[in-house]
């Protein structure tokens, strides 16, 4: 994976267009999405504790900026400081969360558009937004703070340099951490993959890390059901009916499966459509029906109905 923090060459791409001989189009690291695990929502929960964390240790030992000295006429104590420093990276980590709530809640969106660029961006907009924080506590606080002016741009620059330098580091951690656990998924993944699922009468499930955890055989997989951001697969092993919670969006799953016979019929459920002995219809309502003991009936929806009909009764 690159360094989201190499900057990219831009590399030329020649293409024929009608009218001009030739049309250089321009591609760029910069645009292209930003890696899945960046925008999970536990890496997310961990980045901002430990954002956090790394801040106010940082600031404790080090103190910088002459900042044991902001507050009062004399150096305070060491417990004081403490909580003092505490406080202010609580007050600016609520705006990270905020943030990456919002950011979280987008990627979710289908065709999300936010790229290396504009994560980037998100990033330096969320520390001009600490920056800004901390200016309002200040000329809040007004002259109980020491920070050698009263100027509110200066004071802002002041802060924009001071965040930048002491979270800018743990941020970078994180993303080189991210990427590194990411990397060790997708080696477990190859080394499942080597271990003897190669049959072509298996059907492999990876969860939204793309890390490989279930292998069933076509016949055996029943159908597949959602639960917020987990889906839960039904299967039988012999004559045990078994299921699978794994985390990942129902939209994840059917791209998976695009090219099995499980299709998705309902918002909550996909079937194995394979495995379908009964089609009943009910007013205007239809369901599938698998003929296994103690599994129940699936039913279509009006969205997905035509479709599943469509592979289950075809036209001539």
């Amino acid at each position: 994976m690159k360094n989201l923090f190499t900057f990219a060459l831009l590399i030329p791409h020649i293409r024929a267009v009608k009218g001009a001989p030739f049309m250089i189009e321009y591609t760029s690291t910069f645009f292209q999405k930003v890696p899945k695990y960046l925008l999970e929502k536990r890496n997310q929960i961990i980045m901002v504790l430990f954002v956090s964390i790394f801040a106010v240790a940082f600031i404790n030992i080090y103190k910088p900026f002459g900042s044991n000295n902001w507050i009062g006429k004399q150096e305070i104590t060491q417990t004081k400081y403490f909580l003092w420093s505490t406080v202010l990276v609580s007050i600016g980590m609520i705006v990270v969360a905020i943030s990456r709530i919002i950011m979280y809640r987008h990627s979710r969106k289908p065709n999300h558009n936010i790229t290396v660029l504009k994560y980037a961006g998100w990033v330096f907009i969320e520390l001009l937004l600490l920056s800004g924080a901390f200016t309002v506590l200040a000329l809040i606080v007004g002259s109980n703070l020491k920070i050698g002016t009263s100027d509110p741009l200066e004071i802002y620059i002041n802060a924009l340099q001071n965040t930048i330098f002491i979270l800018g580091i743990p941020y970078f951690i994180c993303v080189l951490y991210f990427s590194y656990q990411n990397k060790n998924f997708k080696l477990k993944e190859l080394m499942g993959e080597n271990i003897g699922f190669k049959s072509s009468n298996l059907i492999s499930i990876r969860d939204s890390r793309g890390v490989l955890q279930l292998s069933v055989a076509k016949e055996n997989l029943l159908y597949i059901e959602s639960a917020d951001n987990y889906i839960c697969i039904w299967y039988q092993k012999g004559e045990i009916l078994k299921k699978k919670l794994l985390r990942i969006t129902m939209k994840d799953i059917s791209e998976q499966l695009a090219d099995t016979n499980i299709v998705r019929c309902h918002r909550s459920y996909m079937i194995n459509l394979d495995l379908v002995k009964v089609m009943r219809r009910e007013k205007e309502n239809i369901f599938l029906e698998l003929g296994v003991p103690n599994v129940k009936e699936i039913p279509i929806s009006k969205t997905y109905g035509e479709a599943v009909l469509r592979r289950l009764v075809p036209t001539s």
